[in-house]
């Protein structure tokens, strides 16, 4: 196999399993994360009112991360349409994206409880702490985003040499000295320019 027969196959593996990440990141913080006991009525506090079960998906608990997989698929059109240190900076982007939500992942199951508390006090509008259960669906996002980094770092180190567009699809002009007068006026060439006066 070519070098760049390598890196075209390589440059479709990496996009491949970004835009892979990307939609894991997406289900993954659609998944539920925990469940709990929270206020029946918004504003009232959960010692003194009707209680009913609730469940939180990731995005509900940390929706900045939970926006990254949108933040990844937009990464992909970006290393795409870019080359060079472009397709770096854009492959950076994506790092950062992957790492916020394995942060974010690893963050809840460190303490699963902080983290409900404070979406529970968003919802009732006052300070409240609450009895919840958690899941294992937070490990689905921490493999996304780890996958996420872990490729695009990749496409950061070595992406400036895989091929681009502009590359792949331009024309390469044969040498003047090469075409006759017809194949020159053809590609918008004068026939003229290489004769010497």
């Amino acid at each position: 196999m070519t070098a760049p027969a390598g890196r075209g196959r390589a440059y479709g593996v990496a996009l491949a399993l970004l835009a892979l990440g990307g939609l894991l990141l997406l289900v993954g913080y659609g998944l539920v994360w925990a469940t709990a006991q929270v206020p029946l009525l918004p504003g009232a506090d959960a010692a003194d009112s009707a209680l009913r079960t609730k469940g939180f998906t990731g995005r509900d608990l940390y929706p900045g991360a939970a926006a990254m997989g949108w933040v990844v698929f937009a990464a992909v059109g970006g290393i795409v349409a870019t080359r060079s240190w472009g397709r770096v900076g854009v492959a950076v982007i994506a790092l950062i994206a992957g790492l916020t939500a394995l942060a974010a992942s690893v963050d809840f199951a460190r303490a699963p409880g902080v983290a409900v508390d404070a979406a529970v006090s968003a919802l009732a509008g006052t300070e409240s702490y609450v009895a919840s259960t958690s899941t294992s669906s937070w490990f689905v996002a921490a493999l996304s985003g780890a996958l996420v980094a872990l490729v695009a770092a990749v496409v950061a180190v070595r992406g400036r040499r895989w091929p681009s567009l502009g590359r792949r699809y331009g024309r390469t002009p044969a040498r003047p000295a090469d075409m006759s007068a017809w194949d020159a006026q053809d590609n918008g060439r004068d026939p003229t320019d290489d004769l010497v006066e």
